[in-house]
């Protein structure tokens, strides 16, 4: 340990430029890895806070096939029982597909009914509000009532409508025609999502689409996202219990969208594609300045070896200056990456300028990056393996040297 302590303070400047290259590279890496569980967390929770849900009640066979006819009853059993699991909150809901109509203009639109005051608690929408507010919860009337919609501001832009403006909107069937007056607009992190999502009440969606008194599903939010599993099969137990002639299915967002959870998984490995970037241009500039150190030390090894240190110490001498090398830059990288991610995580990526793009994927134009306690042990355990290995040639190297060759050696 001191021999190969004193020899990197002899090579100083090599020392150095070898400790710089690890610490940009694990800065770099952990700035990677933690943009990218922001950009897969907040990925998650847009999916989850628009449209899916942590976990959602419904029909048999409906995630399978959507149609408004696979419904459940809508007298609010289901949400109070599924409100019995701890930190849970439910929020009836009725989908369908429909048609919007300006005075301008007319788009596809995807509709849901929902009840404005349970909704607020499982949908990001309630936050996202850039004009007016949840349209009024109220009986539905005949086609010459003006009853109430919120809209996303991509569809308001095409439409080409404000707060106030009256629309029409045609569902599939004889009671699919209404006249509506816009109360809301909201902008969230999904350009997809405004540019087709309008909210109503749950019973000018019943009536809209012919299904009194009925939802396609119950969305479920828990202030404790990770326990989804647990709030599902709690659903699954007590639901079956309660309403034991009502067939229907209870899926997590995962189970729901298994495309989106095998999308996330690809992208969660990422992290390992950077690390290994990463560790492995600084395995070959570990090699590449232990083999020189060990070439301009051959007569020292020389004189090591008739001095009687056995091969296998030598060999040990390499490993342990390129350990000390690696953890070196492990430590200064960590002191020196965690502060600026740190950082971004308070303040924020400002990515406006992709803002266009990332919206389609669910992500804000300003990314908070999230770095967890496992994304900072991974690294050490990589950096000595990563160490070991660029040394084991230079070792070698050192070993197989002869004392009388190695002292003759200019």
């Amino acid at each position: 340990m001191r021999i190969a302590w004193r020899s990197l303070w002899r090579g100083w400047r090599r020392s150095a430029i070898v400790v710089t290259a690890v610490t940009v590279g694990l800065v770099a890496c952990l700035f990677l890895v933690s943009f990218s569980n922001a950009f897969v967390e907040e990925l998650v929770s847009t999916a989850v806070e628009t449209r899916l849900a942590n976990v959602a009640v419904m029909a048999r066979g409906y995630a399978a096939n959507p149609d408004v006819l696979r419904n459940l009853p809508g007298d609010g059993v289901i949400a109070q029982i599924a409100e019995g699991f701890p930190g849970a909150h439910a929020s009836p809901r009725l989908l369908g597909d429909g048609l919007i109509q300006s005075a301008r203009k007319s788009s596809r639109i995807a509709l849901a009914g929902v009840e404005p005051e349970r909704e607020s608690r499982v949908s990001v929408v309630s936050r996202s509000f850039v004009a007016g507010g949840w349209p009024a919860a109220g009986a539905g009337g005949g086609a010459r009532r003006l009853g109430e919609l919120a809209l996303g501001g991509a569809l308001a832009e095409r439409l080409g409508v404000r707060v106030g403006d009256k629309v029409v909107i045609h569902t599939p069937g004889e009671s699919g025609l209404g006249a509506f007056r816009v109360s809301g607009i909201f902008r969230t992190a999904s350009s997809s999502f405004d540019k087709t999502q309008v909210f109503v009440s749950l019973a000018d969606a019943q009536r809209l689409l012919d299904v009194p008194g009925r939802v396609t599903e119950v969305a479920l939010a828990l202030d404790d996202p990770e326990k989804a599993a647990e709030l599902a099969a709690f659903a699954r137990a007590e639901l079956t219990r309660a309403l034991p002639d009502v067939e229907l299915d209870v899926l997590t967002w995962r189970e729901r969208e298994p495309r989106l959870a095998a999308m996330l998984e690809l992208m969660g490995n990422t992290r390992w594609v950077a690390y290994a970037a990463v560790f492995i241009g600084m395995a070959f500039g570990i090699a590449n300045a232990l083999l020189m150190a060990v070439y301009e030390r051959i007569r020292e090894f020389g004189v090591l070896r008739s001095l009687g240190l056995p091969a296998t110490h030598l060999v040990w001498l390499v490993l342990l200056e390129s350990l000390m090398l690696t953890l070196g830059g492990v430590v200064v990288g960590l002191a020196v990456g965690v502060p600026i991610v740190r950082y971004f995580s308070v303040a924020g990526l400002d990515l406006s300028q992709f803002s266009a793009g990332l919206n389609e994927f669910g992500i804000g134009a300003v990314v908070h990056l999230r770095l967890r306690g496992g994304d900072m042990v991974s690294p050490l355990y990589i950096a000595v393996l990563t160490a070991l290995v660029a040394a084991a040639w230079p070792a070698w190297k050192a070993a197989r040297l002869r004392p009388a060759e190695a002292l003759r050696h200019v």
